[in-house]
Order: C-alpha cells, then structure tokens, then sequence
C-alpha cells in the first residue's frame, strides 16, 4: 500500500492551493452536505451540537472551507485552523472568527485543549495515521469530539491500478500530474456522455457507466455540476499519492479509543471517537 510522504503531500498540495485559489468557496456546498452525511448530521443538528463547542480544531483546514463552516454554525466560538501549506493558510486567513496556524498536525504541540477537532480527509495523508491520531487526541479536552476520515479501499483490482500510477504519479511534477489529470477526466467525462444509465453488477446498482468505472476499475472522477478543473483537480489529488484503507485497518488506527460512530461510502471511512 502507498505510504504518504510529508514532502511530497505538501509540494502537491501546495501546488494545487496555489493554482486554485477559489477552491474552497466554489466546491463548499458539495462538501458541507458530505460532511452531514457522512458523520451523522444535519445542518440543524450540528448546529446544536457545536453550540457548546468553546474551542474548535479544524485539524489540516487546507483553505479553511470546514473552518468557516463552522464558524457560520458556532460564531461564538474559538476556532484553530492548521495546515502546513503556506498558500493554504494565506488563503483560510480570510476567513473570520478562525486563527490560523501554519504547522504540522503530526507533531504540532498547540497550547490550546479543544471541544471537537475535525480532521476530514487529510489523517491518511500522514506517514502513520494512528501517530497522527494519538497527537490529536491529545489536544482535546475531556469529553471531547473528534471526526476523521480516511480514503476506502475499492477492490484488489481498482487498488492496484491506482498504486502502480500513485507510485508514478509521486515522480512527476505538479504541471505534469495536473495535465495527467486532465487527461483522465477528458475520459470520465467522455464515459459520462455516454449516457448509458442504470449499471447493475454483483447486485449493486450505478447511476451509470462512468461511475461503474470509477468505483470499481479505474479513477475517473467527474462531475458534471462543477467546472472541468475542479474535478481534475479530484484526480490530482488522488494520483498525488492516496493510501487507503479498509475497516479492520482502520480499526488497528482507533484501537484503544472510544468509537461513538463508523460510516462507509464508496468513497471514505468517516469515524467519530470520544475521549
């Protein structure tokens, strides 16, 4: 399986912060009605749940999409975005009611202790999640909250494929990654124009054929409802380099901590723990 290297997942992301300035404000609705889903809410009632949240971790904020979302549920309360990318924390720092902090999640040591920490889809990019883990645990108060998630393995096919091309994809530039993107969403795209609907295989059910593909041969991620270059942006990130995990590897991560939640999609395994 890919191991993420810190190096490498920083020049990467890094790269794409800096070409995609208005990433956060044009893929936020897409993402905050993710997010509900996957850990268990709805607007109203995270709402109610940050309302006694005093002090908020937007752990790996990128460019502080999360971070303002919760501020819009929680005004009141003291919300800490960290990232280490510096195009990342020049743009979440436009966001009101959030400090930002350039640092490394994996070792930062914050003076503050925290309600809930959110770290969504960013602990798999760490060199050892259960590391990555155990400190964030350790800046959370009695009682408190934390979200996770990491990207879910597909099948011994699909996850092959993308570790032969993660490998690859690690020695390219970012110009050249980003082109390679493009090229794989031009085929996601061509497959979605298709318009051959409703795949039934082994029993499950696909709105289509280019997300049959996707789920279980090869990664073309595209959506139709946003530009072509967010969602080439999706397979820059991916080919970037990804690990991915399945349940009982998460489980080796959680183990010794109190698991309130597991969530599955296709795409991630999203957990909620309590100290």
């Amino acid at each position: 399986m890919i191991i993420s290297k810190k190096h490498l997942t920083f020049k990467f992301f890094d790269y794409k912060w800096s070409r995609l300035p208005d990433y956060a404000e044009k893929t936020k609705e897409f993402y905050k009605k993710w997010y509900l889903e996957r850990y268990g809410y709805t607007k109203t009632t995270l709402k109610k749940f940050l309302k006694d949240k005093q002090w908020i971790l937007d752990a790996g904020c990128g460019m502080g999409r999360d971070s303002n979302f919760f501020a819009e549920l929680n005004p009141k309360a003291n919300i800490v975005a960290v990232d280490q990318s510096p195009h990342a924390v020049k743009f979440a720092k436009k966001y009101l009611n959030c400090k930002v902090v350039k640092d490394d999640i994996t070792t930062m040591k914050l003076k503050e202790r925290f309600d809930f920490i959110s770290c969504d889809q960013v602990i798999h990019h760490t060199p050892n999640p259960r590391k990555t883990l155990i400190n964030l645990m350790k800046h959370l108060n009695k009682g408190g909250i934390i979200n996770f998630s990491v990207c879910r393995k597909k099948n011994k096919y699909r996850d092959f494929i993308d570790d032969v091309l993660m490998t690859h994809g690690r020695k390219m530039t970012p110009k050249q990654l980003w082109k390679f993107g493009d090229a794989v969403t031009e085929f996601g795209k061509a497959l979605y124009d298709l318009n051959i609907k409703n795949i039934t295989f082994e029993g499950k059910k696909y709105p289509d054929i280019q997300r049959f593909v996707h789920d279980n041969v090869f990664r073309c991620w595209y959506n139709p409802k946003i530009s072509f270059e967010l969602s080439s942006s999706n397979q820059y990130d991916w080919f970037s380099g990804n690990p991915r995990f399945n349940l009982k590897e998460v489980k080796a991560i959680i183990k010794g901590f109190k698991c309130i939640r597991v969530y599955e999609d296709n795409a991630t395994i999203s957990i909620t723990l309590k100290i």
